[in-house]
């Protein structure tokens, strides 16, 4: 068994897409999220790929060789920040917290995941194909 002197407890889902940190792995001094690879200073909590994006750090310390937390911080933490999924619902493991411009289609892919065309219509999604709705209605008229 391993002993460490300085640990960091972080909250334990990823910023970029809200999977499981416990799916990923630890590479040099970043915990790396198994599912797009987005990364976090062990340290710190914050992404180096976007500083932006970082896992709250709870209060931790080590006693005779086993980690202990601020129970009552974390408990706070999370009534000051109610988290948007249920782990037991579908694709609850793999939410997305916010989407961000580099996905864009990644709601609409949940949400067909979730409801099929139940709520769309037999069709499928439907867009306009880029030709600009004033120039659209001028050749109507």
């Amino acid at each position: 068994m391993r002993c460490y002197e300085n640990v960091s407890v972080l909250y334990g889902r990823c910023a970029h897409r809200g999977a499981l940190m416990s799916d990923g792995f630890v590479d040099g001094d970043n915990i790396i999220c198994g599912v797009h690879g987005w990364d976090y200073r062990i340290d710190s909590g914050v992404s180096e790929y976007n500083n932006s994006e970082t896992l709250p750090k709870f209060q931790s310390w080590v006693e005779d060789g086993d980690v202990w937390v601020n129970e009552d911080e974390i408990s706070q933490w999370g009534i000051a920040n109610p988290q948007p999924f249920n782990r037991e619902d579908y694709q609850g493991a793999f939410q997305d917290p916010h989407g961000c411009a580099e996905e864009p289609e990644v709601k609409l892919i949940k949400k067909l995941a979730s409801e099929g065309l139940s709520k769309t219509g037999h069709h499928g999604p439907a867009a306009a194909m880029g030709v600009p709705m004033l120039r659209v209605q001028s050749r109507l008229t």
